[in-house]
């Protein structure tokens, strides 16, 4: 029996990724001659493994487990992180999930096939073009018919204060407007253009990041706000851009993020008070996202120059701070990404750092 992803598929993955850029007729009607990037990143994934490998925080069944299969490509982006997949039926349920870690809001547009969601609401059929959302503040279910295809951004709760009520639903559909149809599109290839060239500098990602975060929040905009945020949650989105922004600077400290907010270092701790983590943690935590990226760059660099790249003293900081924290050595953690076949968290979700403890 032959593969239901095979490369006419991938071909018409890669089509409406690139939104028309890329033609499938390069190779001829047989052959498609694929881009190199592409054939590098995609992620194959199937049978049992591939469904636990694929289940993000949820639990995934199959009518025949045994013939799951799915496509992967995905890229980090900051605290996000673009994705898109091509997946065999299955239904997927998720419970209130992550005991451990940050809580993240998963949007998706469905570009072919179709899906079911589950929603403390009732059902809602997904079409191709219809774009929801899944968030681990909530118990949700999604069901897939066919070879299904879905692309979109992972973003962190934090990065959208206001809307913890419509999130704490699990899952739900937008409202079929010109901005959420133009959203969905956008994702799409914005994936595509950074998987081509992904080396496009600091600036570029700090900006792409913004506009992605920036693009989930306006979507969120067409729901109700709580009404209990405003000044307090937007501070706080504000420190947290200012960290994006600054937290490669070892000279770079509490101090410095109270003097751009314009409050002394006592408002600060004050309008932090209640947050999940103190500013403190969560510019530790930014630079230990920065320096996992940084160990895994390629050609590899010396510890002294991840930790000038990662906001760190010196080496010997580095080496402390990510110890304790993620619970493994620099060097360690290095290794084992390269002898270790990809996981979840390295596939599609955020990073390591979400589950490791914080002082």
């Amino acid at each position: 029996m032959g593969r239901m992803i095979d490369d006419a598929e991938l071909a018409g993955w890669l089509v409406r990724l690139s939104g028309g850029l890329w033609s499938s007729s390069i190779g001829g009607a047989e052959a498609f001659a694929f881009p190199s990037w592409f054939s590098e990143q995609v992620i194959r994934l199937d049978g049992r493994i591939g469904m636990l490998q694929l289940s993000n925080f949820g639990a995934m069944k199959a009518d025949d487990p045994d013939a799951f299969e799915a496509a992967l490509l995905r890229r980090s982006i900051g605290s996000t992180m673009l994705y898109s997949t091509l997946e065999t039926a299955h239904t997927v349920s998720y419970e209130r999930a992550i005991a451990e870690g940050e809580d993240i809001i998963i949007v998706g547009m469905v570009q072919q096939g179709g899906q079911r969601l589950n929603t403390a609401a009732g059902v809602q059929a997904m079409g191709v073009g219809r774009v929801g959302f899944m968030s681990s503040l909530g118990p949700s279910a999604v069901e897939q018919f066919g070879v299904t295809n879905s692309t979109g951004v992972v973003v962190p709760v934090a990065a959208l204060p206001g809307y913890r009520h419509v999130l704490a639903r699990g899952a739900d559909m937008f409202p079929d407007t010109p901005l959420t149809r133009a959203a969905g599109a956008s994702l799409a290839r914005m994936l595509f253009e950074w998987a081509q060239d992904p080396d496009q500098g600091q600036g570029a990602l700090a900006g792409t990041e913004a506009a992605l975060i920036a693009l989930v929040r306006g979507l969120f905009r067409q729901f109700p706000g709580d009404g209990e945020t405003s000044r307090t949650s937007e501070f706080r989105a504000e420190a947290g851009r200012i960290i994006e922004r600054r937290h490669r600077d070892p000279a770079f400290g509490i101090a410095e993020l109270a003097a751009d907010l314009h409050v002394s270092r006592r408002q600060l701790f004050r309008l932090n008070e209640g947050a999940d983590e103190s500013p403190a943690n969560r510019l530790l935590r930014r630079r230990l996202v920065t320096a996992r990226e940084e160990l895994l760059s390629t050609p590899p660099q010396d510890l002294a120059a991840v930790a000038a790249r990662s906001g760190f003293a010196d080496a010997s900081a580095l080496r402390a701070q990510f110890s304790r924290h993620v619970g493994h050595s620099p060097s360690a953690f290095r290794l084992a990404a390269r002898t270790q076949p990809p996981r979840l968290a390295e596939a599609m979700l955020l990073s390591d750092e979400q589950s490791a403890p914080t002082a």
